[in-house]
């Protein structure tokens, strides 16, 4: 199995933390991953051209080419994004306006998708990003098999509290069917 994380936070903390966790934890189980990091990517804005709709490839010459390839030979997606006014971060809407590709090409029909969401508190956290997550895969005609939310106020509350940690782990097992 292939997993391939993408991260939409601007900033090494949470998210990063909880993908990363995710992915170790997988890796037990001999699966391959990948994490990418938006923050570290040159991804142009989309502009709508619709070039994609005919050509079923996208013009811009960007680091979303190798997103693309990886995400396309990927079995599980996970996304993830901090909660940024009850939405998804800049960075991370960036990213999905540029999946207008596989609205048409349809290649990532069927995939698998795990949603990671970090918020303040219990309201920020709630089902808005979530639930962005899920409209997408709908147009992607991919499958959300789990989406784990946790709160976090400060850089590093996650990777600092063993229960947070201990969901994470279970989080994995259940999605991956470990013991």
């Amino acid at each position: 199995m292939k997993i391939v994380a993408i991260s939409g936070s601007p900033r090494k903390g949470n998210t990063e933390f909880m993908l990363k966790r995710i992915l170790t934890q997988a890796e037990k189980s001999e699966v391959s991953t990948a994490l990418i990091l938006l923050r570290n990517k040159r991804i142009e804005f989309c502009d709508g051209c619709l070039s994609c709709d005919s050509s079923f490839i996208c013009r811009k010459r960007d680091d979303m080419q190798m997103i693309y390839s990886k995400l396309e030979d990927a079995d599980l997606i996970i996304l993830g994004s901090p909660t940024y006014f009850d939405n998804v971060t800049g960075m991370m809407k960036n990213f999905i306006d540029r999946l207008n590709i596989y609205n048409v090409n349809k290649k990532l029909k069927g995939k698998k998708i795990i949603i990671v969401n970090v918020g303040q508190d219990v309201s920020v956290i709630s089902n808005k990003v979530v639930k962005y997550f899920e409209l997408l895969s709908e147009c992607l005609e991919s499958v959300v098999i789990g989406d784990l939310s946790l709160i976090a106020k400060e850089d590093q509350d996650i990777e600092n509290d063993p229960e947070r940690i201990m969901k994470i782990d279970e989080f994995v097992k259940s999605i991956l069917g470990q013991n």
